[in-house]
C-alpha cells in the first residue's frame, strides 16, 4: 500500500499534542509494515526536527513543495493534490485536523484524525483567527474524509453531538507511547537534566498549554490546601497571557513562587528525564482529546491523577487516582496520599504498567493498516 500522510506537524511541531501523535504513527505504522510505501508531506524541513529520523526508515519518503510562493497553501490546496498523483498514492491520512480542500479531485482515499473540539468548547482560550481556521478545517475535513479517526470515544461522542457527524462514519484509535519514554534512564542523564533546568529535588509535575480550561489553577490551589509544603510545581507549557495575568498573580499573592517552577520550553530528548524525576503528575484539563501526558508518565513510572469525566480516564484506565476539575479538596488530599503513602505509589505504578500495554506502537499500526485496507475495500 502506498500512504501519504500530513508530516507538518510532526516535522515542525512535535512538540505539540498533534505533531507527537503524527510522529508516533509514522513511526508506528513504518517501522510495523515495512511492506508499505510511505510519504511524508511537509511544507519545509528543519535542522535537528522529527525528519532526520523518519528519513531514515527505509519505506519512508519526506517531501516538500518543489515550487511555490505559499507553501502552507501548497499542503492544503491544490498542489497536494497532484503530489498524491504524481506518488501513486492509494490513502492519505490527514492527522492533524486537515486534509487538502481538493482532496476528492484525486484518486486517494482520505483519513483524518480529529484531536478534539476544545476550540467549541472553550472559544475563550482560542484567539478569534486560530478559532476561524481550527473551525473551518475541522467542519470541512470530516465532510471531505472517508473515515474519521478520533483517538478516544469521548472525542467520537462530541464530533456526533456537536458537530452532527453519523458515528458510523468515526473510528476510534487509541495512540502509542513513544518508545522514548519506555526503558530506564540512567543517573547521569537524570542529574544533567535537573541541572540543565534548574528542577528542585522533589516536584509535582504538570505538562499542559497554559489555557484556562486546562485546569492549571486547581493544582496551585491544591497546593494552598496540601498538609506536605516541602513540594515545588514544575510547569512544562509555553507562556500564555493566561499565565502570566492569572496562574502567575495567584501564585505571587498566595506566596507560591518560590515553589513554582516555569520551563516555557523543554526538549523532547529531555521529557523521559523531566517525567522520571516527578513525584507525581498531575493532568487537571477540564477537556483533552485523549490524555498522551498520563500514559507517558506512567511509562516512565509515575504515579498519575488525573480529572474524571474526560477522555483522561480512557487514558488512565484504572491505573490512576481521580478528581472532578473543580473538587480542589479531593486533589489535596490524592497528592498527600501519593506523597506520603509508598504502597500506593506501587500500586500506582505498577498498575501504570499494565495500562500502558494498551497503547503499544504495534496495536496502534495494526488498527490503522486494518482500518485502511478496510476504507480501500468499500
Amino acid at each position: 500500500m502506498i500512504i501519504g500522510y500530513d508530516g507538518s506537524y510532526a516535522i515542525l511541531k512535535n512538540n505539540t499534542t498533534e505533531g507527537n501523535y503524527s510522529k508516533i504513527v509514522v513511526e508506528s505504522v513504518a517501522e510495523c509494515y515495512p511492506r508499505h510505501r510511505i510519504y511524508v508531506y511537509t511544507p519545509r524541513v528543519e535542522r535537528r526536527s522529527a525528519a532526520t529520523t523518519l528519513a531514515v526508515m527505509p519505506n519512508v519518503n519526506i517531501k516538500q513543495p518543489r515550487k511555490t510562493l505559499n507553501k502552507a497553501l501548497w499542503l492544503n490546496w491544490e498542489g497536494m493534490v497532484k503530489e498524491l498523483e504524481r506518488h501513486h498514492v492509494a490513502l492519505y491520512h490527514g492527522l492533524s485536523g486537515r486534509l487538502p480542500l481538493r482532496i476528492k479531485s484525486s484518486h486517494a482515499r482520505s483519513v483524518v484524525t480529529i484531536h478534539g473540539l476544545g476550540h467549541i468548547l472553550y472559544p475563550g482560550d482560542y484567539n478569534w483567527w486560530n478559532r476561524v481556521k481550527r473551525d473551518f478545517f475541522t467542519k470541512r475535513s470530516c465532510r471531505l474524509a472517508d473515515c474519521i479517526v478520533t483517538t478516544s470515544q469521548h472525542t467520537k461522542n462530541d464530533l456526533i453531538e456537536h458537530l452532527g457527524i453519523d458515528s458510523d462514519k468515526i473510528e476510534v484509535v487509541y495512540p502509542a507511547v513513544d518508545d522514548r519514554f519506555v526503558g530506564r534512564v540512567i543517573d547521569a542523564e537524570l542529574d544533567t537534566v535537573r541541572s540543565k533546568y534548574k528542577l528542585p529535588k522533589r516536584y509535582i509535575l504538570v505538562i499542559s498549554s497554559l489555557l484556562e480550561h486546562k485546569n492549571v489553577m486547581a493544582v496551585l490551589q491544591a497546593m494552598t490546601q496540601m498538609q506536605e509544603k516541602k513540594i515545588d510545581l514544575v510547569l512544562v507549557g509555553s507562556e500564555t497571557d493566561y499565565y502570566v495575568r492569572v496562574l502567575r498573580n495567584y501564585a505571587q499573592s498566595h506566596r507560591l513562587m518560590h515553589r513554582l517552577v516555569h520551563i516555557s520550553r523543554a526538549h523532547a530528548a529531555d521529557m523521559a528525564s523531566i517525567y522520571r524525576m516527578a513525584d507525581v503528575l498531575v493532568a487537571p484539563s477540564r477537556y483533552e482529546g485523549f490524555g498522551l501526558t498520563v500514559i507517558e508518565a506512567q511509562a516512565c513510572d509515575v504515579p498519575v491523577i488525573t480529572t474524571s469525566g474526560t477522555a483522561l480516564e480512557e487514558a488512565g484506565g484504572d491505573a490512576a487516582l481521580y478528581f472532578e476539575p473543580d473538587d480542589i479538596a479531593t486533589l489535596a488530599s490524592h497528592l498527600d496520599q501519593v506523597l506520603a503513602d509508598e504502597s500506593l505509589r506501587e500500586r500506582l505504578i505498577e498498575a501504570g504498567h499494565r495500562n500502558i500495554e494498551r497503547f503499544t506502537s504495534q496495536k496502534l499500526a495494526d488498527n490503522l493498516d486494518e482500518l485502511y485496507h478496510k476504507i480501500l475495500r468499500r
